[in-house]
């Protein structure tokens, strides 16, 4: 009977703690529900002053262009793009018939004019005015004749004028053809390579050129940079991190787009490549401190500074986050983050739970606290 009873005495025992852990749980897991919920960031060293960061593209500055006229019918490229060239190597064959026919029209103009103005003088009186007319039109038929094979020889050849590398092609035709290849072939790309004046046709590189980078930079970013100025440009694939230096070369406004456009000269590049997406940014004349905060978790009352410090301290069943109000002292500021001390010149304590950036319901010191996320300072 006795033993009955012990048992009974133990079970409820078992059952009573068991209910004051279930409630405390509940009790826990319903408080952590109106808790207020808060974000966080870290104390720590960083530099003071207005910055920037955008997305650029690497190019080649300076590059060579070859423009086709409006009367070149490209029937051949003898190139091939990052091919080395010097100067007077063919780069492509135009339909030089085409360019004899042109030439041959010209030269008849050209001769009618001449003769036409030998007879003028003859007579007498000469027609100086008539002359000078004819004079004026002979000159302008020179140029267009002078200007039908320019950049070509007499077969019809494009040539390179300086020494370098093929970096752009602006055809279909961009594989070496062969002077084998039928006439319907050739007809076919002679069609699909006519050129736009606008466009090049070529564009070369010298063995010494260098590399810029382009970026877009809205109004407010572009007050805070000028040409001369440094920035720092980084590689986005993950791949040679390591930034480079560059320096501001061009500014342009467009007012149609409210933006400004950037183009600074790399300063002895070694791993980016054409076309490369790049991180551009630069740092202000900015001081470096020990302690750094971004400005939202900076706050004012009554003209006196605080920030909120998340601490932890023993709990029933786990450890319970609540925050230290402490009074601090700005010592520089820009856009986004601030340095700061403590009013009796202590130190920071940075080995806590991070300092509240954000929080869902108002806060004040000592407040029990949820801590959801962290974030990262500059």
């Amino acid at each position: 009977m006795k033993s009955k009873k012990n048992k009974i005495v133990t079970i409820s025992i078992i059952v009573f703690v068991g209910i004051i852990v279930v409630c405390t749980y509940f009790s826990k897991t319903i408080k952590n529900m109106l808790l207020p919920e808060v974000s966080v960031a870290y104390i720590k060293p960083g530099n003071i002053g207005e910055s920037f960061e955008a997305t650029g593209t690497i190019q080649y500055e300076n590059t060579h262009k070859i423009y086709p006229m409006s009367n070149w019918q490209v029937k051949q490229v003898c190139v091939k793009l990052n091919q080395e060239v010097k100067k007077g190597d063919v780069l492509a064959k135009v339909d030089n018939d085409e360019i004899s026919l042109k030439e041959k029209e010209e030269q008849e103009i050209i001769i009618q004019l001449q003769d036409e103005i030998n007879s003028l003088k003859k007579a007498q009186p000469p027609d100086q005015d008539k002359i000078k007319e004819d004079q004026y039109k002979l000159d302008t038929e020179n140029i267009k004749y002078k200007a039908i094979r320019k950049g070509l020889t007499d077969d019809g050849s494009i040539l390179s004028d300086i020494d370098g590398k093929i970096v752009s092609i602006n055809s279909q035709n961009q594989d070496t053809t062969s002077d084998t290849q039928s006439d319907n072939s050739s007809s076919s790309q002679a069609e699909n390579n006519v050129q736009a004046a606008s466009n090049a046709l070529f564009e070369i590189i010298s063995s010494d050129a260098t590399f810029s980078v382009k970026w877009i930079a809205s109004d407010k970013d572009a007050e805070k940079i000028s040409i001369g100025d440094n920035v720092n440009v980084t590689s986005q694939d993950g791949e040679n991190s390591n930034a480079e230096t560059a320096t501001i070369s061009e500014k342009k406004y467009d007012s149609n787009k409210d933006q400004y456009e950037f183009l600074a000269t790399l300063n002895n590049n070694k791993n980016l490549k054409e076309n490369d997406k790049v991180t551009v940014s630069t740092q202000g004349n900015g001081k470096k401190y020990d302690n750094v905060i971004p400005k939202s978790c900076l706050h004012d009352e009554n003209g006196v500074d605080y920030i909120y410090a998340v601490k932890a301290k023993n709990g029933a069943l786990e450890n319970e986050e609540y925050v230290e109000k402490i009074q601090v002292k700005v010592l520089d500021s820009d856009t986004l983050n601030c340095a700061i001390k403590s009013v009796n010149d202590g130190h920071l304590d940075k080995s806590n739970y991070g300092i509240v950036s954000s929080s869902s319901k108002s806060i004040d010191d000592n407040s029990e606290v949820k801590l959801v996320t962290t974030e990262v300072s500059r």
